[in-house]
Protein backbone atom coordinates (compact mmCIF):
# COMPACT_ATOMS: atom_id res chain seq x y z
CA UNK A 1 0.00 0.00 0.00
CA UNK A 2 3.05 2.37 0.77
CA UNK A 3 4.50 1.48 -2.56
CA UNK A 4 1.22 2.72 -4.17
CA UNK A 5 1.13 5.74 -2.41
CA UNK A 6 5.16 7.07 -3.15
CA UNK A 7 5.39 5.30 -6.50
CA UNK A 8 2.82 5.72 -9.74
CA UNK A 9 0.49 2.49 -9.77
CA UNK A 10 1.18 0.36 -12.97
CA UNK A 11 -2.38 0.59 -13.85
CA UNK A 12 -1.96 4.33 -14.76
CA UNK A 13 -0.28 4.82 -18.70
CA UNK A 14 2.72 6.73 -19.14
CA UNK A 15 0.05 8.82 -20.91
CA UNK A 16 -2.21 9.69 -17.83
CA UNK A 17 1.03 10.09 -15.76
CA UNK A 18 2.24 12.88 -18.35
CA UNK A 19 -0.81 14.24 -18.69
CA UNK A 20 -1.58 15.30 -14.80
CA UNK A 21 2.16 15.34 -14.64
CA UNK A 22 1.38 18.99 -17.53
CA UNK A 23 -1.66 20.00 -15.86
CA UNK A 24 -0.05 20.33 -11.87
CA UNK A 25 2.33 22.52 -14.05
CA UNK A 26 0.03 24.58 -15.93
CA UNK A 27 -1.88 24.92 -12.49
CA UNK A 28 1.25 26.08 -10.55
CA UNK A 29 2.40 28.36 -13.31
CA UNK A 30 -1.11 30.19 -13.45
CA UNK A 31 -1.41 29.99 -9.62
CA UNK A 32 2.48 31.50 -9.46
CA UNK A 33 1.71 34.15 -12.18
CA UNK A 34 -1.14 35.17 -10.42
CA UNK A 35 0.64 36.10 -7.35
CA UNK A 36 3.22 37.93 -9.17
CA UNK A 37 0.95 39.94 -10.74
CA UNK A 38 -0.92 40.79 -7.42
CA UNK A 39 2.81 41.57 -6.05
CA UNK A 40 3.28 44.05 -8.60
CA UNK A 41 0.59 45.55 -8.74
CA UNK A 42 0.83 46.41 -4.77
CA UNK A 43 4.74 47.46 -5.49
CA UNK A 44 3.06 49.97 -8.29
CA UNK A 45 0.58 51.34 -5.41
CA UNK A 46 3.24 51.48 -3.09
CA UNK A 47 5.71 53.84 -5.31
CA UNK A 48 2.97 56.26 -6.64
CA UNK A 49 1.89 57.06 -3.06
CA UNK A 50 5.31 57.58 -2.36
CA UNK A 51 5.62 59.86 -5.21
CA UNK A 52 2.48 61.81 -3.89
CA UNK A 53 4.10 62.11 -0.62
CA UNK A 54 7.36 63.34 -2.12
CA UNK A 55 5.41 66.22 -3.90
CA UNK A 56 3.42 67.06 -0.66
CA UNK A 57 6.65 67.63 1.39
CA UNK A 58 8.07 69.43 -1.66
CA UNK A 59 5.57 71.71 -1.95
CA UNK A 60 5.52 72.09 1.62
CA UNK A 61 9.43 73.35 1.55
CA UNK A 62 8.93 75.24 -1.55
CA UNK A 63 5.61 77.52 0.76
CA UNK A 64 8.11 77.14 3.84
CA UNK A 65 10.93 78.68 1.56
CA UNK A 66 8.82 81.29 -0.17
CA UNK A 67 7.19 82.10 3.50
CA UNK A 68 11.02 82.86 5.23
CA UNK A 69 12.00 84.81 1.56
CA UNK A 70 8.74 86.79 2.19
CA UNK A 71 9.76 87.30 5.68
CA UNK A 72 13.28 88.36 4.86
CA UNK A 73 12.35 91.00 2.14
CA UNK A 74 10.15 92.80 4.79
CA UNK A 75 12.99 92.59 7.11
CA UNK A 76 15.46 94.18 5.01
CA UNK A 77 12.38 96.57 3.62
CA UNK A 78 12.31 97.49 7.30
CA UNK A 79 15.85 98.04 8.30
CA UNK A 80 16.26 99.88 4.66
CA UNK A 81 13.45 102.68 5.80
CA UNK A 82 15.04 102.64 9.22
CA UNK A 83 18.60 103.73 7.84
CA UNK A 84 17.21 106.32 5.51
CA UNK A 85 15.29 107.81 8.23
CA UNK A 86 18.41 107.89 10.47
Amino acid sequence: MIANLIFIDSSYSWETTFGLAIVCFALGFIFKSGVIHKQRKRILHLEDEMISNHAKILSLEKKLVDSKSEKGNQHSDLELISHKAS
